[in-house]
């Protein structure tokens, strides 16, 4: 899945349930998770609108051109849900039942226009 949107709030949220935890506070960094939501700032709708992509391929075109920023676990109920947090729905991947990996690209990392949210991803180092 890759769209163009305008998330209002200028994050993005990807949850791995129905009822999930949002974080309170990104404490100064770009994105940040509790067990079942991972938050990311995005660029203000102002600026423009937001490339967002959801995929399980690590070798999805460009990605090498983005730098991560997070590499969090979530636990999911089967269903990781790209969404804003008016709770509208951009995006939804099928995992597997319980921890998932995911990985965060971006063009910048304080307000990307282009964020990449790859699942499944292999831990760095």
């Amino acid at each position: 899945m890759s769209r163009l949107i305008r998330p209002p709030s200028s994050v993005l949220l990807l949850v791995g349930r129905e009822d999930f935890t949002p974080p309170t506070s990104f404490g100064g960094a770009p994105c940040v998770a509790t067990p079942d939501c991972l938050a990311v700032a995005v660029r203000d709708v102002d600026d423009g609108p937001t490339l967002a992509e959801l995929t399980d391929d690590p070798r999805a075109t460009g990605l090498q051109d983005l730098m991560t920023l997070g590499d969090v676990e979530l636990e999911s109920e089967g269903l990781l849900v790209l969404r804003d947090v008016y709770s509208r729905e951009y995006g939804t991947v099928g995992v597997e039942v319980g921890s998932v990996r995911v990985r965060v690209l971006a063009d910048d990392d304080f307000e990307p226009g282009h964020v990449v949210f790859l699942v499944g991803a292999t831990p760095q180092g």
